[in-house]
């Protein structure tokens, strides 16, 4: 059976926003499970907040797509991956806590995403960030919206989103190399050590919210990079690999890991990092 993304997306929302309402009232007394393997205390986050959420998704998209395939951060510890399928044209990926160190430690900054993937690319994308009420939603080819929890209750379309002009810097994530590299030219952040030195003040989303003139990602996974370059492209932002090409398909690689991928908010912008990184 072949379904659209955007039939997808709108059955979903509510249920993300349901999964948020969950992560914030347990917040501030979530359990948190034993360190995972990673480079930095971000890699090493895990709360039960992430497995239930991933189970109540999993659950809601059974009831209605079964036929689909299905890829999750934390799906080693998954009951019920094994009752989607292994083999369709599209794939959902969940980020169930998608800033896992940042809700463990009580901030604002996280959201539940969920991207969807035909064979080639991303087709789909929710961001919801529940503590700050803003949800993100992009499809192929229908540009980017941010909606509130009040729109979607509503079944409202929100605002089309369009990525503006930013002063703000280019950011990383645990990337000194590239850090020092771009940071002879540009403004330059790696979130990893901003975390700690300046906390709250540069995150994930800020490319969707005017806050960061580019992205750079040493790697990107489908589940929270991949996906809001989606979502930023779809609003205008310009997105490629390290030579400039169009990004491969994150299905290609068992991991949905990439490497070298730029979202930037301009052809200048994108123009002058490709200079740099080349």
């Amino acid at each position: 059976m072949t379904y659209e993304p955007q039939e997808i997306v709108d059955y979903l929302l509510p249920f993300v926003v349901t999964a948020g309402a969950y992560s914030a009232e347990i917040q501030g007394r979530v359990g948190v499970h034993d360190a995972k393997d990673g480079d930095t205390i971000f890699h090493h986050a895990l709360s039960d907040a992430d497995l239930s959420i991933q189970a109540f998704l999993e659950v809601a998209l059974l009831a209605r797509f079964p036929e689909l395939c299905y890829f999750s951060e934390e799906q080693e510890s998954s009951l019920n991956k094994k009752y989607f399928t292994a083999r369709s044209s599209l794939e959902v990926l969940l980020d169930p806590v998608d800033g896992t160190r940042c809700y463990i430690d009580g901030q604002v900054y996280y959201q539940v995403i969920v991207t969807l993937h035909d064979e080639q690319e991303i087709v789909g994308s929710i961001c919801y960030m529940p503590r700050r009420d803003i949800c993100f939603v992009a499809t192929k080819g229908n540009g980017a919206f941010r909606l509130s929890r009040d729109d979607i209750a509503n079944r409202r379309t929100g605002v089309r989103w369009r990525i503006s002009h930013s002063d703000g810097p280019v950011e990383l994530f645990n990337s000194p190399e590239l850090v020092a590299q771009l940071s002879l030219h540009l403004p330059t952040k790696d979130l990893a050590v901003a975390y700690i030195e300046e906390p709250g003040r540069f995150y994930s989303t800020d490319i969707l919210e005017g806050k960061a003139r580019a992205v750079v990602h040493r790697t990107c996974q489908a589940i929270d990079g991949g996906s809001l370059a989606f979502i930023a492209a779809e609003g205008g932002a310009i997105v490629s690999d390290f030579a400039g090409n169009a990004i491969k398909s994150f299905r290609s690689v068992p991991s949905r890991v990439l490497n070298g991928v730029i979202v930037a908010v301009s052809p200048e912008v994108h123009a002058r990092i490709l200079e740099i990184v080349r």
